[in-house]
């Protein structure tokens, strides 16, 4: 295993890389469940706007995602619904297994995150956009 596995931005960083591969080899329902996993990790660690980008790019793709249910991925993270959902996620994902996937993918994060200022930062980033462009959106 990766050092930071105990880092929930890391952890972030190691789903929406794999979200952002799973884009750029067509495979939109692995993104999706990549980034609704991105997307409860940001909410619990108070990236709402990350959590809210990763979501909006889910019902882009699939206006009729569970998780458009809720409003935000905060309120959805109360929901037994969701949260039946997202372990079954974590099960299908877990850590070590999306590691392996990114490794497979020659991707490697090494001390990436240490080049960005903050988690908020690094994730947007990896998401394709910067804090500044994601403080502007309404989501």
């Amino acid at each position: 295993m990766m050092e930071g596995m105990n880092d929930p931005g890391y952890v972030l960083g190691v789903y929406l890389h794999l979200a952002r591969a799973s884009a750029r080899r067509h495979r939109p329902h692995v993104r999706d469940r990549l980034l609704v996993l991105g997307a409860a990790i940001a909410s619990e660690i108070g990236l709402d706007r990350i959590a809210a980008r990763c979501r909006a790019e889910v019902l882009q793709q699939n206006p009729h995602h569970l998780i458009s249910h809720w409003p935000t991925i905060k309120q959805a993270l109360g929901e037994d619904e969701f949260l039946c959902f997202l372990r079954q996620l974590q099960r299908r994902f877990p850590l070590e297994k999306a590691e392996r996937m990114l490794q497979s993918l020659g991707v490697e994060l090494g001390r990436e995150r240490q080049a960005y200022y903050s988690d908020y930062e690094y994730a947007a980033a990896l998401l394709g956009t910067t804090p500044e462009a994601l403080d502007q959106q309404t989501f």
